[in-house]
């Protein structure tokens, strides 16, 4: 029999579109008061009109679980009928974002091989303990029962291994990012006195301007310690026979099932300031519509642990090391190219601020210092049943791939490399953005990999 979403979903559908319009809404309060005000009613329609959409989307959408396949059904204005056949499911995912946990309702998400840019099922607003219900039905065949599974190992990471890993990941970009959309949709709403402070600021000396970044880069820095710790707080892995369980997230939390066999590659990761002190990161590619999204066997371990890990957690997988072998040579036509886009770049703002050069060479200077070493670290290696590829510009990446996983082998060079015999090479794996790359190799390291890296493995 097919089943709605929870009807409280259509307060959650109702809540995400007014978030995904809150700056409009937001400038309006600011900019145009007497409007809203004089207006307010408009608004009121508005809303109205949203609630009455999510409750008829929350009438149209219906799903049903049958032995052999999965049946959606939805749509307004164009009807949609999606079967999926059980047997194609790569993952399942169970997301609990705030509002869901308040309304005691989880998302549950089912990928398969040929998911795009969305997930093949989406369930956005059902019960948590149907969710885990469901998604116990699905890893299971139709002809098996129900039945509670038996732990082999369990997996936790304390909270302070994580506020480590976040002190050493220096990965707060994004941060920068969200504090310059910030200041521009603020920047109009701040006192006059504050923007004429600021601007004293910056024309007092260039000590001025280190001094803010610096504090910038402080707040920054510990805010995504703070936020590290909400993504991954509670990270637990539980393996089975089968598979493996991830779960983790304080605010938001996520439940994924990973069964071994849908497992693309592993990924150690080592970011500079990690690698100094011997910790490294363990990721997973398993298909996913979510491109961006990092699945994460072990956000935070030892090197030295790694043998361990890989035995207990990754039964299909071995730790293989991956050596450097990349044509040395190659890196100083990198550097050329970084010589002459910095050259350019200070002569451009010799025009506008002649004392920022100097800026301007420290972060060229890093630059090829980051280019040099990480390049030289590129490797790739090859055994009966793996393939080993190592590829570093900031972090270091080492990607082991199943050999009988390998989808596609790709190599290529300019004319000039291509006729010293020099080839980058590529592998491309099931799933968006699985492809790993390194080079420039010697033809005595690729050629024998291209030659044999398809075939098949007898395990």
């Amino acid at each position: 029999m097919s089943k709605r979403l929870h009807p409280l979903y259509i307060v959650i559908d109702f809540v995400q579109y007014i978030k995904n319009n809150i700056l409009p809404i937001a400038f309006l309060a600011f900019v145009q008061r007497e409007i809203l005000f004089t207006y307010w009613w408009v608004l009121l329609i508005i809303g109205a009109g949203i609630a009455c959409f999510s409750f008829v989307k929350w009438r149209m959408f219906r799903y049903e679980v049958t032995e052999s396949e999965i049946q959606i059904k939805k749509g307004i204005f164009k009807k949609e009928n999606r079967f999926i056949q059980r047997t194609r499911i790569q993952s399942i995912q169970i997301d609990q974002p705030l509002l869901f946990r308040l309304l005691k309702l989880a998302r549950l998400r089912i990928e398969t091989a040929s998911s795009g840019t969305d997930a093949e099922v989406d369930l956005p607003g059902i019960l948590l303990h149907d969710a885990y219900k469901l998604k116990q039905t699905l890893q299971l065949n139709s002809k098996q029962v129900i039945e509670a599974k038996e732990e082999i190992q369990v997996l936790k990471v304390p909270i302070g291994r994580l506020a480590l890993a976040a002190a050493l990941s220096a990965n707060f970009g994004y941060i920068f990012a969200s504090l310059g959309v910030l200041y521009e949709y603020v920047d109009n709403f701040v006192n006059r006195w504050i923007q004429s402070a600021y601007e004293q600021v910056i024309q007092q000396s260039i000590l001025a301007v280190i001094l803010l970044a610096m504090i910038i880069i402080v707040i920054a820095y510990l805010l995504s310690i703070l936020l590290y710790i909400l993504r991954f707080g509670d990270f637990t892995v539980e393996r089975y026979e089968k598979q493996l369980q991830i779960q983790y997230g304080i605010l938001n939390k996520r439940s994924l099932n990973v069964p071994f066999h849908k497992i693309q590659a592993v990924t150690i990761e080592e970011g500079i300031l990690r690698r100094l002190f011997g910790w490294c990161a363990i990721s997973l590619k398993v298909v996913t519509s979510d491109a961006q999204q990092t699945i994460y066997l072990h956000p935070f371990l030892r090197t030295e642990e790694l043998q361990a890990i890989f035995e207990q957690y990754l039964p299909n997988y071995e730790y293989v090391e991956c050596t450097p072998n990349v044509v040395k040579s190659y890196v100083w036509y990198k550097l050329a190219l970084e010589v002459a886009v910095t050259a350019v770049a200070a002569i451009g703002i010799s025009f506008w601020k002649v004392q920022f050069i100097w800026i301007v060479l420290a972060l060229s200077l890093i630059g090829g210092l980051l280019t040099w070493f990480g390049y030289r670290q590129g490797g790739v290696f090859m055994n009966n049943s793996f393939v080993s590829i190592r590829s570093q510009f900031i972090m270091r990446k080492t990607t082991i791939v199943q050999r009988k996983k390998i989808q596609r082998i790709n190599i290529q060079a300019g004319r000039m490399f291509w006729k010293k015999g020099y080839r980058k090479i590529e592998f491309s794996t099931m799933g968006p953005a699985a492809s790993y790359s390194a080079g420039y190799f010697p033809q005595i390291v690729w050629e024998p990999i291209f030659n044999e890296a398809t075939v098949k493995c007898n395990s």
